[in-house]
This record gives structure tokens, C-alpha cells and sequence, in this order.
């Protein structure tokens, strides 16, 4: 009697083990499965410009165009600037032409009771910041954090902060571009004062670079005309 008891369980135990390595295999396969359907993929997201690589200004800036935008009698020169570590890259458009004598600049200063912006001297800077994932909402609620205005009168929206420098209220812009979904920063040269040319500064860096001018080691935008400096 006891022999044929044990029979009986050693039975059962075997049909168990099947059946919970049955279940193993299905579950295994069913995952196999899921990993290979690509609807149900985790995708990875890459920042615009992965891995912190660095933009060239030749590439970004396209000289002509911004020179024919910001209505410049003598073609612009895009300086590569080595300031700001956050950013993929960091563009300084330059007043192009032969810079007045001591006697002009002289009269120039007498006349306006100011030098502005002289050929050699900074116009505008754009900084692209392309290294990390953002999106619109986020971006606009961090302005209004920061104490700063989303502002729409370039024609999108950007987060306006107007800076005080001497007698003059300068705008710095900042604005999520959704082409290269990059933040792109604008800010006006030491001695630019001229909001209105800044903000077309702004309006050129948003309209003029796109998901080709972010690729890095993409082609020039315009090689004539682009140099580097510190």
C-alpha cells in the first residue's frame, strides 16, 4: 500500500515540474516576442547634438544671409567663440568693413555723443544649447520661473529678459526651436544698443538654422567670410 502511495506522488510531482516548465518556455517566448515587436520598443531619445559634440559658427551661421537680414552695407564675419561650456556652440556676428580713423571716430563721438557698433566690434552673439532633451512647455514655464516674459512679437515665442547696461535697456532672448528642438540664446554686442537689430538677430538664428546647420561636422553654411577667435 505505502508503495503504491509513493508512485502516486512521484507522479503528480513530475506532471507539476512539466507544467511550471511549460509555463517557463511560454513566458520565455511571449518575451521574446515583445523584445522583437518594434511598436512595443522602448526608443531611445538622443539630444540634438548627442555625446556634448561641438558645432562649428561656419556651419550655423550663414554670413550672406545675416548680412542681407540685419541690412549691413559690408558682409559680416562669424567669430567661433570659446566662452560658454554649455553650449554646442557659440557664434559672434561681427561688424564687417574698414574700421574709422581717430579723427572720425572722433567726430562720430561728438556727433552721437556715442561710438555704437564699429566695424571689428561685435553686433550680435547666438549660443545654440543643444546637449540636452527639452520641450516647449518646459522650456516656457522655466522662463516665467526665472522671473523672465515669453514674449511672441518676433513671430514665436521667446523668453525675453531685458538687461539694463548704462542708459540703455538691452533684449536678451532665449527661445526653444522646435526644427532643431535646440535652445537657442541671442544676446546684443557690448556696444549694441539697437533692440531692434538684436531682435533681428533673433528672428535669423530662429528662421536660418535648422536640423542640417545642428548635424555635427555638417558643411559650411558659408565659407567665405568666417574666421575664429577667442
Amino acid at each position: 500500500m505505502f508503495t503504491i502511495v509513493g508512485l502516486g506522488l512521484s507522479a503528480c510531482s513530475k506532471s507539476e515540474n512539466a507544467g511550471i516548465e511549460e509555463a517557463r518556455k511560454q513566458a520565455a517566448a511571449e518575451n521574446k516576442a515583445k523584445m522583437n515587436d518594434p511598436n512595443l520598443q522602448v526608443k531611445k531619445i538622443d539630444p540634438p547634438v548627442p555625446g556634448q559634440q561641438k558645432l562649428t559658427c561656419a556651419q550655423l551661421v550663414d554670413a550672406d544671409k545675416f548680412t542681407q537680414l540685419l541690412g549691413e552695407t559690408a558682409p559680416v564675419v562669424v567669430h567661433q567663440m570659446k566662452d560658454d561650456g554649455e553650449a554646442a556652440a557659440s557664434c559672434s556676428i561681427i561688424r564687417g568693413g574698414k574700421p574709422p580713423s581717430e579723427a572720425e571716430q572722433t567726430a562720430l563721438k561728438k556727433k552721437n555723443g556715442r561710438l555704437g557698433v564699429m566695424p571689428g566690434d561685435e553686433i550680435c552673439n547666438i549660443a545654440t544649447y543643444c546637449w540636452t532633451i527639452e520641450a516647449a512647455d518646459r522650456f516656457a514655464k522655466k522662463c516665467v520661473e526665472s522671473k523672465a516674459n515669453m514674449d511672441t512679437a518676433l513671430g514665436f515665442p521667446a523668453c525675453l529678459r531685458v538687461m539694463p547696461e548704462g542708459e540703455a535697456d538691452k533684449n536678451n532672448y532665449k527661445f526653444f526651436d522646435d526644427d532643431t528642438k535646440c535652445i537657442i540664446g541671442v544676446r546684443g554686442g557690448p556696444s549694441m544698443v539697437d533692440n531692434d537689430i538684436i531682435g533681428k538677430c533673433a528672428k535669423g538664428a530662429h528662421d536660418l538654422i535648422g536640423p542640417d546647420q545642428i548635424k555635427p561636422g555638417a558643411a559650411p553654411a558659408a565659407p567665405a567670410g568666417s574666421g575664429s577667435g577667442a
